[in-house]
């Protein structure tokens, strides 16, 4: 009974946005995102008793932990898809910027706020700070697709934003690793396996497994799209598959299979190059159908009562990683990323900068390794901020920005 009123939930609100898409995002300026993760905080009290008992029990965290690790697999070989097909190519440098820089850097920030508003100790707050460090790829894709922000903002910022939000979800997993080997190996073990096992293995061979199943799997779709007897609509069907493929089998190898999924489809979107595609309609297929649920799922299982226990630090902590771990490096590094050309578009790209589904699955990981109780409620609590917040001020602020980059064309003109 609550697995089919749970499934019921979904499948309606899933409907609802895929039948007002345009509504939702054009006239009422809230992303679907937003309105999945209410509709879930609203139905979890509903269902109570029912969730806890019946429908997840003990494993409600390692339940999440899948949901939202599979989500992330399909949601960066979305955005990879999505992208120009020579943009890694093109924009190396902006990409290495936000990756080896901003990213590092939003860790320590978000390490040093946790430390100083939780009272917690470094590698405790150094896990915070990987936890909430990645963007999220599903909120991103909400922010910068649609009519308006097509209309509004810059392309480059828009591919910018949302290949960050792909490729930090899986280096985050190299922040999120090495303050949990040290909270439960000895420093010099743990510093070794990280160095090993971490860096070189799981993120290292899930970027070359990864682009090598991309490439080979790019090649045969091209030879396949050449024959008479190929499908004009399959590559929905293919970018699920290898998605799915590929994460599950560089778990299995012990490797870091969001990475690897995001690097596959990077080499397969490249590989492909000389096929029509119809990209953008694989972008709503994907998000309403695969990625929307798992808002519904979390807001479900929100922890409002430890919310209230941990008392208002805890809300400032929130608000300060969701407003202020960002946008300052944004700001001091935008002079080496060529993306952002004027200060409005790094104001713009540097506080959209949202925090979802990466770091719920995180969080989930980081708890199950270490144990640490309190992860899930300040990790949620930063969630349902930055949803709620990059929500419903995506629209105002693409529309903001357009019209100021329109009158530096006009000044330019005049």
């Amino acid at each position: 009974m609550a697995l089919e009123l749970l499934l019921f939930a979904i499948g309606g609100v899933v409907l609802t946005m895929s039948l007002l898409a345009g509504l939702i995002s054009n006239r009422l300026w809230i992303s679907e995102v937003t309105l999945c993760l209410l509709f879930g905080a609203a139905l979890g009290p509903l269902l109570g008793y029912v969730a806890e008992t019946q429908l997840f029990g003990d494993n409600r965290m390692n339940t999440l932990e899948e949901v939202a690790r599979i989500t992330l697999g399909i949601a960066v070989m979305g955005t990879a898809l999505r992208l120009p097909m020579s943009y890694v190519r093109s924009w190396w440098r902006d990409m290495g910027v936000v990756l080896l820089l901003g990213l590092p850097l939003m860790w320590l920030t978000g390490a040093g706020m946790a430390a100083a508003l939780l009272g917690v100790g470094l590698l405790p707050a150094l896990l915070i700070g990987a936890i909430t460090a990645p963007t999220d790829p599903v909120v991103a894709a909400s922010i910068v697709t649609g009519r308006i922000a097509n209309a509004k903002v810059p392309a480059r910022v828009r591919h910018l934003i949302q290949a960050e939000s792909a490729a930090n979800d899986g280096l985050g997993f190299l922040f999120v690793m090495l303050p949990i080997l040290l909270l439960t190996k000895p420093a010099a073990e743990a510093w070794g396996e990280w160095a090993s096992r971490i860096v070189l293995w799981e993120v290292g061979g899930a970027i070359l497994i990864g682009g090598i199943i991309g490439w080979l799997a790019g090649k045969l779709f091209v030879w396949a799209k050449k024959k008479p007897y190929s499908e004009d609509e399959s590559l929905l069907t293919i970018g699920l598959a290898l998605s799915l493929t590929v994460l599950a089998g560089l778990e299995l190898i012990g490797t870091d299979g969001i990475l690897a999924v995001f690097v596959a489809g990077i080499m397969f979107n490249r590989g492909i190059s000389d096929i029509e595609t119809h990209q953008h309609n694989l972008h709503g297929a994907i998000t309403r159908f695969f990625d929307l649920p798992v808002f519904v799922l979390i807001g479900v299982l929100l922890p409002w009562k430890e919310w209230l226990a941990m008392g208002w630090n805890a809300l400032f902590l929130a608000l300060a990683l969701v407003l202020l771990r960002r946008l300052p490096w944004w700001l001091v590094l935008s002079p080496i990323i060529p993306s952002l050309k004027k200060r409005d578009e790094t104001l713009f790209a540097g506080f959209f900068g949202p925090i979802g589904v990466a770091a719920a699955y995180y969080a989930m990981l980081a708890h199950d390794k270490t144990g640490i109780e309190w992860l899930w409620p300040v990790a949620s609590l930063v969630i349902f901020l930055s949803v709620i917040i990059h929500g419903i001020s995506a629209t105002p602020l693409a529309n903001l920005l357009g019209r100021r980059l329109e009158r530096y064309e006009d000044k330019a003109k005049g």
